[in-house]
C-alpha cells in the first residue's frame, strides 16, 4: 500500500496518484488517469458504472472491463478504495493516501446517500467488542446502514428492517 507524500507537495491527488503509479513501476494509462481525475473531482462515492460514465467524458472509448481492471490495480496499490453497502454494488473513492484522513461510511436506507464519518466515532464500540467477546471490528470497507438526519426527521421508512441501537426506533 502506498502512503503518498506528493499530496502535500502541491501535486494534488491526481498528480500524487500518477507519481505513485510511476514509483511502483506501473504504467499511467488513460483509464488510470481518468479514474483518478473522476474520483478526485467529487466527494461522492461512485459505482464502477458511475466512474465509467464520467471517465468516458475524459477518455472516450474506455471499456467497462478496462475500468474494472484499472480500479483493481489502483485498489491494490492503495490509491482507490471501496465500500460495500447492503446488497448493492461497491462504491469507490480515493484512498486516504490521496484524499487524506481516515474515515468510515454510513448509508441511508431511504435516500441511499453515503456519508463519510470520522473513524474515531466507533473506537469505543470497537474496544468494547474486543474486550467483551474478543471480536475485532473491521469497518473500513463496509457502510453501516441507517437513516440520515433528513430522512429520519421526515419519518422515512427504511428499505429493509433494522434495529436502532440508540433507542430512537
Amino acid at each position: 500500500m502506498i502512503t503518498s507524500p506528493d499530496v502535500d507537495s502541491g501535486k494534488g491527488p491526481v498528480g500524487a496518484g500518477i507519481a505513485a503509479l510511476r514509483r511502483c513501476g506501473e504504467r499511467v494509462t488513460p483509464a488510470r488517469r481518468a479514474i483518478l481525475e473522476v474520483l478526485s473531482a467529487t466527494p461522492e462515492h461512485l459505482s464502477v458504472d458511475d466512474v465509467l460514465g464520467r471517465a468516458l467524458e475524459i477518455s472516450p472509448g474506455l471499456h467497462r472491463t478496462t475500468v474494472y481492471r484499472a480500479m483493481e490495480t489502483l485498489g491494490e496499490l492503495g490509491l482507490v478504495t471501496h465500500v460495500h453497502t447492503d446488497h448493492g454494488p461497491a462504491f469507490y473513492h480515493l484512498a486516504e493516501s490521496l484524499a487524506g484522513g481516515r474515515h468510515l461510511h454510513v448509508r441511508c436506507r431511504v435516500c441511499e446517500r453515503i456519508v463519510d464519518v470520522p473513524a474515531d466515532l466507533l473506537e469505543d464500540a470497537a474496544r468494547r467488542l474486543r474486550d467483551s467477546v474478543g471480536f475485532v471490528l473491521l469497518a473500513d470497507h463496509t457502510a453501516l446502514a441507517g437513516l440520515c438526519a433528513q430522512c429520519a426527521q421526515a419519518g422515512g421508512v427504511p428499505q429493509a428492517g433494522g434495529t436502532s441501537l440508540d433507542g430512537a426506533g
